[in-house]
């Protein structure tokens, strides 16, 4: 189902019978598989029936969906699809298209002007019609374009010229003969007007189109086969006429002219379910039983009829309807039996149209009512509304918005109209207000009838309010107040005093490269009462830039200010000199003193002037030789290793006065003592080794800086130009530079000038004074290293000697020379004391009892006689080994130097 006003040329309306022709065969098996069907097909059952896999079965329904052949029904959740057929087209009327753009001196009408099916082996033909619309006459061809060869082919003459005076009309035929070979397809063409000659603006004009090419086949009518005729007899000329809401009945009679008895039915695929009823006759199957059919069954050479009713729905579209009709055959499922039905549904013109109140009563603005518009037809209409005064005084504006509504048929919309008062002295001063009538007045765009032209209105404007004439007795009092001033302004009007009505400098900003100086600009009302006038000048901390200057005048201009100044009712001084000069940022003040008078008439200040310095030179390059040294022992060369080199590149050298390089701690302690260039005559000779000049430039290398020793470095340069007094002009800081020390070594650490073990044993005499060690140590290093014995004395220097006391009690005590460097790295040795006692004889002491069994008893080294000299450790003593003696639980196990304790010998097996 179609309507007509909603058809355009290149939509599809689904498949015809030329068409199947030309489908792919496994496409055209799956078209008239379904056309046998009276109900929709699923994925699976098409698969089975092409007995393809259901993803290739897939491809060819979604082209074939694309293509518009076949449409996909969702029921129950499941995607079904079923045959879209096309309407019999019957007489088509030819579509005439002109082209004419506005202000186009040529009309063209192409006939056909859109598609065309041709069969192969036929002729067809296509008229172009030009009108010349211009004031001069034409020269104009028409062809074919190169990019149609087929129907270039095909056509006896492709391009043709036409001569047109103005205001004639030509036509140009263009014969086409299809062979019977041409291949079954859609050719695309565009047929070109060109006038270059004479409209080369406006031209050339293509017109593009289709021709499909159907195959060669005849249709051979059986004489066995069914017919049918539809009744009321239709055609798109004179379809059948549908009030809204009507039906259409048509008898559909049906002749089976085969020699067997067949059953037909009727389907309508292009309209909805519900939009028509088929009614077959009903039959007899046993006596006196009456049941519905559901198709006719016809004896050979027998007539039949169905009716067929037409009901749409009472909203349906106004307009011409065209759904084909299809008879089966149950004999003959393939026979493709088709006829078209026409009938158009008769237009409605019912529109309700009501204007509702939204604002009436207003005090300053405006009122607003709203049209509404129900469209109860099967129409569309385009309405438009414009509101207009019925008083005679037009009081208020009128706004329509929108001013042009369309209304779809079943549709509710909706305009707004805004009534505004603008006359504010017709507004009522009391009472109940003032009513101002309209009306809305509508009309059709198309002419058609409306049941309500005019819809009224009123509009409600309230009275001023009460404190309105509290304002107008307040402006009266206010004009008696103001009128009293003038009059007293008048009679004791105090006198002139100058009066400064500007004051402000030439320029903002100066520049002091240019040698500027600060210009100021003033005028003063009532110069003739001016006495003095006071100029000063001060910087933005508030000291004094300039010496106050006073001018004095007594009716006229002074002399130093003659040149600058004009006097009449406005004294007018422009650019006058100051002696700011200097950069920095200035504000002036002046002064005006009247006749006999000590206090001044008036004071102004200007905006802070400023006088923009020279810029300072530039530090390009400010970086060391390398980032990394390495301390060296102290030489005699000139210059050492583990200086820190910098180098240095500033541009403006004749503007330097001096550069001072200083190095500092990450700390900010100053580490490298500051060094001092004087560059105000010339490269000095300390750097002359290291420095050229290039251009106004200074380009300095590995500079040797002042440090010494190991450390972090960070190094700054400083620049003082020839103005700069006690703080640089600018300065620039290196990166981190690092002087590692040398590493921290102990070369010697002695006892009594003998190399020590970890542990050194000492056998003590309590009755004896105590015993004194040497001890003796060599130290390499850096510069600032730190040695120290711990735990006593402390710190000590490098290389020295000192005695050492011997503790007399027994017990152990560590020694440990500990060496370290500016980075905190340490270096130590130490070395373990022990003294102990010795061993107690026991020959005196009572034997006990030895028990049987019991381990021998171990020999006792006993202490030797006094006067005779300690054994060393180690060794045995004289005494006969029958002398047993237990040892003084109180005394150390004496150790050998030579030999390690069993706490400190390596784990090993038993």
């Amino acid at each position: 189902m179609t309507a007509t006003n909603s058809r355009i040329t290149n939509s599809r309306l689904g498949l015809s019978m030329a068409e199947i022709l030309t489908l792919p065969p496994q496409k055209r098996k799956i078209v008239q598989w379904l056309i046998k069907r009276s109900d929709s097909a699923t994925l699976a059952q098409v698969s089975i029936h092409l007995d393809l896999n259901q993803q290739a079965t897939l491809a060819l329904l979604d082209e074939l969906v694309e293509e518009g052949f076949i449409q996909e029904v969702l029921t129950s959740g499941e995607v079904k699809y079923r045959i879209n057929l096309a309407a019999k087209r019957g007489i088509q009327q030819q579509n005439i298209q002109q082209t004419l753009a506005p202000g186009n001196p040529l009309a063209i009408i192409f006939n056909p002007s859109g598609d065309y099916a041709v069969q192969a082996g036929s002729r067809f033909e296509i008229n172009v019609t030009v009108t010349n619309k211009g004031v001069e006459s034409a020269l104009i061809d028409i062809f074919i374009d190169e990019l149609s060869p087929q129907l270039i082919q095909w056509c006896n003459a492709p391009k043709q010229r036409l001569a047109l005076s103005p205001n004639s009309v030509g036509e140009v035929l263009f014969e086409f003969q299809v062979p019977v070979t041409a291949i079954p397809s859609t050719y695309n063409y565009s047929i070109v007007v060109d006038a270059p000659l004479h409209y080369p603006e406006d031209t050339p004009i293509r017109h593009g189109a289709r021709i499909q090419v159907l195959p060669a086949i005849e249709t051979v009518v059986r004489v066995s086969d069914p017919t049918f005729t539809l009744l009321p007899l239709t055609s798109s000329r004179s379809p059948a006429k549908i009030p809204p809401g009507g039906i259409l009945q048509v008898h559909v009679n049906v002749h089976n002219r085969s020699d067997r008895v067949d059953r037909f039915r009727l389907s309508c695929l292009d309209l909805p379910e519900g939009w028509l009823s088929i009614c077959y006759p009903e039959g007899l199957e046993t006596a006196g039983l009456v049941i519905p059919n559901m198709g006719l069954n016809l004896n050979p050479g027998e007539k039949g009829e169905i009716l067929l009713q037409f009901q749409p729905p009472l909203g349906v579209n106004a307009g011409l309807y065209y759904p084909s009709i299809r008879l089966y055959s149950a004999n003959n499922p393939d026979l493709m039996l088709l006829d078209v039905i026409y009938w158009e549904i008769l237009p409605s013109y019912l529109l309700n149209a009501e204007m509702l109140i939204v604002v009436n009563r207003v005090r300053r603005k405006g009122g607003t009512f709203e049209v509404k518009f129900t469209n109860a037809g099967n129409t569309v209409r385009e309405i438009t509304c414009q509101a207009v005064p019925v008083d005679e005084d037009k009081v208020c504006t009128y706004t329509t918005s929108p001013s042009a509504l369309r209304v779809l048929p079943g549709e509710k919309v909706s305009t707004q109209v805004t009534v505004t008062p603008v006359k504010w002295w017709y507004r009522p001063i009391f009472g109940a207000g003032r009513l101002l009538n309209f009306r809305v007045e509508l009309v059709d765009v198309q002419q058609i009838p409306l049941p309500n032209p005019a819809l009224p209105g009123s509009l409600i404007w309230e009275p001023r309010p009460w404190w309105q004439f509290l304002l107008v007795l307040l402006t009266a009092l206010g004009t008696v107040a103001v009128l009293g001033f003038l009059i007293w302004l008048w009679l004791f009007r105090p006198p002139a005093v100058p009066k400064i009505l500007q004051f402000l400098s030439s320029d903002t900003s100066y520049q002091e490269a240019n040698g500027d100086f600060i210009r100021l600009s003033w005028q003063i009302r009532h110069p003739k009462k001016l006495q003095t006038l006071s100029l000063t000048g001060l910087f933005a901390d508030g000291t004094d830039a300039i010496k106050p200057v006073v001018y004095t005048f007594n009716g006229k201009i002074p002399t130093e200010l003659q040149p600058f100044c004009q006097m009449n009712t406005v004294l007018t001084c422009s650019n006058i000199p100051t002696e700011a000069r200097k950069p920095g940022d200035y504000t002036f003040q002046l002064q005006t003193f009247a006749s006999n008078s000590d206090l001044p008439a008036d004071t102004i200040k200007t905006n802070t002037i400023r006088i923009i310095p020279i810029p300072p030179p530039q530090i390009l390059e400010f970086a060391p030789a390398q980032p990394v040294y390495q301390e060296v022992k102290v030489s005699s060369t000139k210059i050492r290793p583990d200086v820190v080199h910098l180098n240095w590149k500033i541009n403006d050298l004749d503007r330097i006065k001096q550069l001072r390089v200083v190095g500092r701690s990450p700390e900010n302690l100053v580490n490298s003592p500051q060094q001092i260039y004087d560059l105000s005559q010339n490269i000095p000779d300390t750097l002359k080794a290291f420095c050229t000049q290039q251009e106004n430039q200074l380009n300095c290398r590995n500079v040797p800086a002042n440090n010494r020793g190991a450390g972090d470095y960070i190094f700054e340069l400083q620049v003082f130009t020839k103005t700069d007094i006690d703080k640089p002009s600018l300065s620039q800081k290196t990166d981190l530079v690092k002087v590692l020390p040398l590493p921290s070594k102990i070369v010697e650490f002695k006892i009594d000038g003998n190399n020590p073990l970890p542990k050194y044993p000492i056998l003590i005499n309590q009755g004896k004074p105590s015993k004194m060690l040497n001890l003796s140590w060599k130290v390499e290093g850096s510069n600032n290293i730190k040695v120290e014995l711990l735990p006593a004395p402390g710190d000590i220097p490098r290389n020295g000697t000192i005695p050492y006391p011997v503790n007399q009690q027994p017990g152990s005590e560590t020694i440990t020379l500990q060496v370290t460097n500016a980075a905190g790295e340490k270096v130590t040795r130490s070395v373990t004391i022990e003294t102990f006692l010795p061993p107690i004889s026991t020959t005196n002491q009572p034997q006990l009892p030895q028990l049987e069994g019991a381990k021998p008893e171990i020999p006792i080294i006993s202490s030797p006689p006094s006067g005779q000299p300690t054994q060393p450790p180690g060794t045995s003593p004289t005494s006969s080994p029958s002398n047993n003696t237990l040892p003084n639980p109180n005394s150390p196990t004496p150790s050998q130097p030579d030999k390690l304790s069993p706490l400190e010998l390596p784990p090993g097996f038993d």
